[in-house]
């Protein structure tokens, strides 16, 4: 399939830099379309007209990952420098770049100035300066950068001031895991009000964990081959507990609709799927996904899918258009840059497919 056929105008679309209970809203006053699959057809609304879109007895899967500060200081001898995280592999090791007078070498040891406890060793040398290394302990990686780390050299181009002061606004209000080096987006839409209000109606929430590490960048994100086939994506690591996963194995059981929040929830539960039939039980994991979604894939997990608006010939809107069918996806982005009042990215509008 090309590439050529998840291209939009880009021309009248906003992409906001900072969340948008920074800028005078409230979390849930964000615009909303909706896509009904059974009907054919495109809604505009509001992100808070959300409620009367769930069921009672559906079960809404959320992400609880938050996003760390991604620079740390380590020390090497006399000398010190900020390590730069910029991705998880699956082998247990990391992307970094090294800030800093350190000349960096394969085989030395760096140790974290606030946790002697953890260490760095550089094993080589990638290009664009970044270096593959293994934090050890490796549990103690995350806490140490969520307890003593700053955020630098922005790649999620948000501002930093508001970010070190106003960090809540970049999580969602029910993150609770240390570990995306990108903000996992979708569920930002969400107060704490609104998500009683959705328990309230019968609505069963399970919690789920991926951090994301590289599919929220552009440069991952954009799809530059011809054929959508031919893209590839990196890993991220997920953990689905043994609550989440009878939660799930239960809905499906009883035919209640599973509604995932975010790509992230939505590629987590159908790794956990895709070498068994469909609503079949799902076990208990944790690992790493590369699991790339496009036309033609098999669900068979989840029934509704909550994400954000996306950027033209980008892996995401591939992976709306597989779950709620091209042709529907499309027109719907057509209507939203007609509209032009519509906010894109990690801290603009959403979309709910059903």
């Amino acid at each position: 399939m090309k590439t050529a056929d998840f291209d939009f105008s880009e021309s009248s679309t906003v992409i906001p830099n900072d969340p948008i209970d920074l800028r005078g809203k409230t979390r849930e006053s964000g615009r909303m379309v909706v896509l009904d699959r059974g009907a054919d057809s495109v809604t505009h609304t509001v992100f808070s007209s959300i409620l009367d879109y769930f069921h009672p007895g559906d079960l809404l899967v959320l992400n609880d990952s938050y996003v760390l500060p991604n620079a740390l200081r380590f020390t090497h001898g006399d000398t010190s420098a900020l390590v730069f995280l910029l991705g998880h592999e699956p082998e247990g090791t990391t992307l970094t770049k090294i800030i800093g007078e350190l000349n960096p070498q394969p085989g030395i040891t760096l140790t974290c100035k606030d946790d002697p406890q953890l260490s760095c060793t550089l094993i080589s040398q990638r290009p664009d300066e970044l270096w593959k290394a293994r934090f050890e302990p490796f549990e103690r990686l995350m806490p140490a950068y969520d307890a003593y780390g700053t955020r630098i050299e922005e790649t999620m181009h948000i501002d930093l001031t508001l970010w070190h002061t106003k960090n809540e606004s970049y999580r969602s209000v029910y993150a609770k895991t240390p570990g995306s080096l990108d903000i996992p987006s979708a569920g930002l839409h969400f107060s704490a009000e609104l998500l009683d209000s959705i328990a309230r109606k019968g609505v069963e929430i399970a919690y789920i964990t991926l951090h994301v590490g590289t599919t929220e960048s552009l440069a991952v994100r954009h799809i530059s081959a011809e054929e959508i086939e031919n893209h590839k994506m990196t890993a991220e690591y997920f953990e689905v507990g043994d609550e989440a996963a009878a939660q799930i194995n239960r809905a499906m059981a009883e035919k209640r609709r599973i509604v995932g929040v975010g790509t992230t929830v939505l590629r987590t539960l159908e790794s956990l799927a895709v070498l068994q039939a469909p609503k079949t039980p799902v076990k208990a994991k944790s690992g790493w996904t590369d699991l790339y979604i496009y036309p033609g894939f098999e669900f068979k997990v989840v029934d509704a899918l909550l994400t954000n608006l996306h950027r033209p010939r980008s892996s995401h809107i591939v992976l709306t258009a597989a779950f709620a069918g091209k042709e529907i996806v499309m027109r719907s982005y057509a209507e939203i840059v007609e509209i032009g009042e519509y906010e894109f990215d990690m801290f603009g509008d959403s979309m709910l497919i059903v």
